[in-house]
């Protein structure tokens, strides 16, 4: 970390800010790794950045994960080779996602594209609910895995809302019902027990700046979004034997080359994880407490 006078700088504040992160969180590895999950992704590569360690550690043990893409990726392009046009990106990310994918030992059969617009997620909430909807009717997972509702991506923040809509839509019924099922064992909807919703961590300095990041950072700044990550501990993945396969994993997303070598590579590289828990009742980071307007 570089500190001086005009305040942090950048990147190194994101290392910092996922090592405090790492040494707050609560380990709870033991905790995320058992049940079939359905992990949401904004975009191609958001779900191996995020839950890469996660997938491969469930590949190991048998258990079931999908993965659902929202968007078509047409505008990602982080390459230093020339820019494709936008239908050839998508194409490209698509190939990549699925080269990914193939590493984290995700089946195809439970690999889905929904397919909308890059960047204009917004403009097909509604239609992302239903789909995330009829996702978890067909799947029917114990976790749903997501990004933060804070997250600086529009796109990202939306996925979260969709998810939530869809979760709200589908197990009403159980509001007020701890996760998976009454005492009596019967389920809490026709597709089953409610899913444990849980925020993953794309972006290094998320959470550090809950208004925005100020165009000075100086080091009080730093300290009292420390003071406040007590209160929103993150729970803690550890599976350094699985960072290999991350690793590889990124490694299929040339496209992104740029982007994942710069900030982000303080989130996928590294043995561990950081999730939060996403309940309706404001249960960790609160679904309404971190997003931000759109």
């Amino acid at each position: 970390m570089t500190i001086s006078r005009a305040g942090l700088s950048r990147p190194p504040i994101g290392a910092v800010w996922g090592w405090v992160q790492t040494v707050a969180a609560r380990t709870a590895t033991d905790s995320l790794l058992p049940g079939g999950a359905l992990v949401l992704s904004p975009h191609q590569d958001d779900e191996t950045i995020g839950c890469g360690l996660l997938m491969a550690e469930k590949a190991n043990r048998g258990i079931p994960v999908a993965v659902a893409v929202a968007t078509d990726g047409r505008n990602g392009w982080y390459s230093p080779t020339p820019r494709p046009a936008p239908h050839d990106i998508a194409e490209i990310r698509r190939r990549e996602w699925h080269r990914a994918l193939d590493v984290l030992a995700v089946p195809k059969a439970d690999r889905f594209e929904l397919c909308f617009p890059d960047g204009e997620l917004g403009d097909h909430e509604s239609e992302v609910t239903d789909r995330i909807g009829a996702l978890l009717r067909s799947v029917r997972p114990s976790q749903v895995f997501v990004t933060r509702p804070g997250d600086p991506h529009h796109d990202h923040r939306v996925l979260a809302r969709a998810t939530r809509q869809a979760v709200a839509q589908i197990y009403d019924s159980g509001l007020g019902v701890p996760h998976g099922g009454v005492a009596d064992g019967s389920s809490l909807s026709p597709t089953g027990p409610r899913p444990q919703v849980f925020a993953y961590r794309v972006y290094p300095g998320e959470g550090l700046w809950p208004d925005g990041r100020p165009a000075r950072v100086t080091v009080a700044q730093f300290v009292r979004s420390v003071l406040r990550l007590v209160g929103r501990r993150p729970l803690l993945l550890r599976a350094p034997g699985s960072r290999a396969t991350k690793v590889a994993a990124i490694d299929a997303f040339d496209s992104q080359r740029r982007l994942l070598g710069g900030e982000l590579r303080y989130v996928w590289d590294a043995g561990v994880e950081l999730y939060w828990p996403m309940d309706e009742h404001g249960s960790g980071d609160a679904w309404g407490q971190s997003e931000r307007s759109t």
